[in-house]
Formats: structure tokens, C-alpha cells, sequence
């Protein structure tokens, strides 16, 4: 997939629509838990973006944490601002492109069997003809899922940069080269709620039949499995798939009046990482 949007927000809504309503011929890959797209350049001219991750991906604050450590070395990130500070106020040379490697993960080798999900960052100043520009490499991505946050870490680090070349993240365009975007079949669950898709998971619309859209037809498979053991009482522990059981939970939650709180973008920062030091 190559496209381009207007806004941080539009890439992560438009990119995880399109997977989601996919005919089977625009897929490049069908398993039993996800489907795939290879081979995605996607872009926006502004990395403006509205994102909540308790409300939209039913996580915890604590989650961004794990991510920033798990994929940003403090030493690296620092000399890599420095690097696009001196980029963006033109005190480099006219055209230079600066990068920073991701962490290699070294533990939970089958976890990170395949290597890492992201794997370095660019960034290259304006000029008369384009913004200042913030590039993330990665090898996958959960588009509906960690997606959602993957895109929150650049547009804190947009943050970042903005703050130090006198700009905000809505002036900084965004790159993203991903080989694998992926579409979880439970882990998506919570941004088809978040978002007012619930009717179509549901099957109520009528207007898209599950032998027609591959994704919708995985997602919907996964859910009514989760809404018959919620509906059932089947306790929680009764579900030994550590990931799957903690979507129902959060279903559970969410269906019984008592969602996660807010956790605003505005909110984010590499403050954990910093602390730790």
C-alpha cells in the first residue's frame, strides 16, 4: 500500500479501514489470526494527532512505557535530537539525513524471534519545498492494535524535535516504511468500539457479508467467541491465551460500565525512560 493523508490521525483510521474492509485480492496474506499487507510506504503532511490509549486500544499508561524502553536507548534518543536540532535550524549541511537505530531486542527470544518490529528512525530538515520531516522503519505492525501506539512514540518524538527547532508536531510531515502491517483478529477488538464499528463487527449493517472481507470475517470470529464465554460467565482464568484473556477482561470492563481512564497523547512523554536514565 502507498498512500498519503492529511494528518497522523487520518493515516492510522485510513490505513486500519482500508485492512479491515480488504476483499480477499487486496490481501497478501490470510492466517488464522491476523491478515497482512506487505510492502506499505505511507505518509502525512502533518503529524497532528488524536489518540487516547485507554479509551482507543484499551490500554494502560504503563504500556507506552514498556514500548519507549523497550525500543529507544536514552543515550541514542538525545544525540539523535540533538542531531535534528541542529538539522532543522540549518546549522548542518543543506540536505542532510540523520538516523537512530531502534534497541535489538536481546530477551524473549521467541517473542522477538523474527527481530524487531521497529527498527530505526529518520529525520531531514525543511526546505521551500517540503516540512522537516520525522521517518519511522518498521518490519510490522498491529495497524489497529500497537500501530495506534507506535504512531503516538513518533508523535512524541515529533514533540520533541518541534520543541527544539520551534515548531509543533502539526508542522513536521511523517514517513513510514512497513514491510508488514497486520490486522489482529481479538487485539483490534477495542478500536472497532472505540471507533463505531461495533454494528458492522456485529454483523447488524447488513452491508458487509463475512464471505467477503477476510478481516471482518477473522474479527467477527474471535469476537463471538469472546462474547459467548462473557455471556456464558466462563470465569476469566478459564482462559489459558494470556493475550486473549486480557481483551475479554478489558471487554468485560468495558461492557460493565468501567472502561480504562483516559490516557490522552498530550499526556505521553519519554519522561520513563529519562527517570530510569
Amino acid at each position: 500500500m502507498v498512500a498519503n493523508y492529511a494528518t497522523l490521525t487520518d493515516l492510522w483510521h485510513k490505513t486500519a479501514h482500508q485492512m479491515l474492509f480488504a476483499k480477499e485480492e487486496e490481501l497478501d496474506f490470510i492466517a488464522s489470526i491476523d491478515t497482512m499487507l506487505y510492502d506499505n510506504v505511507l505518509s502525512c503532511d502533518s503529524m497532528s494527532y488524536k489518540f487516547d490509549m485507554g479509551r482507543d486500544l484499551w490500554l494502560t499508561r504503563a504500556r507506552f512505557t514498556v514500548l519507549q524502553r523497550d525500543y529507544l536507548d536514552l543515550y541514542e534518543l538525545e544525540q539523535f535530537l540533538d542531531r535534528c536540532e541542529s538539522i532543522g535550524l540549518g546549522e548542518a549541511k543543506r540536505g542532510v539525513v540523520t538516523q537512530m537505530f531502534c534497541k535489538t531486542h536481546r530477551r524473549a527470544a521467541k517473542k522477538y524471534r523474527w527481530g524487531n518490529c521497529m527498527m530505526a528512525f529518520t529525520f531531514r530538515g525543511g526546505n521551500k519545498y517540503e516540512k522537516p520531516t520525522l521517518v519511522l522503519h518498521s518490519r510490522v505492525s498491529y495497524i489497529a492494535y500497537i500501530g495506534g501506539l507506535d504512531l503516538a512514540l513518533c508523535h512524541v518524538l515529533a514533540r520533541e524535535i518541534g520543541r527544539r527547532i520551534g515548531c509543533s508536531p502539526k508542522d513536521i510531515a511523517f514517513r513510514w516504511h512497513v514491510d508488514s502491517l497486520q490486522f489482529h483478529g481479538f487485539k483490534s477488538i477495542p478500536y472497532l468500539f472505540r471507533f463505531g464499528l461495533d454494528d458492522v463487527l456485529r454483523g447488524e449493517t447488513g452491508e458487509y457479508p463475512s464471505g467477503d472481507y477476510p478481516t471482518l470475517k477473522l474479527v467477527r470470529r474471535w469476537w463471538r467467541g469472546m462474547v459467548s464465554d462473557f455471556e456464558a460467565d466462563v470465569p476469566l482464568e478459564a482462559q489459558k491465551y494470556g493475550p486473549l484473556r486480557r481483551i475479554r477482561k478489558r471487554y468485560q470492563e468495558y461492557m460493565t460500565g468501567n472502561p480504562l481512564p483516559s490516557v490522552p497523547v498530550k499526556t505521553l512523554n519519554f519522561q520513563p525512560l529519562r527517570e530510569r536514565g
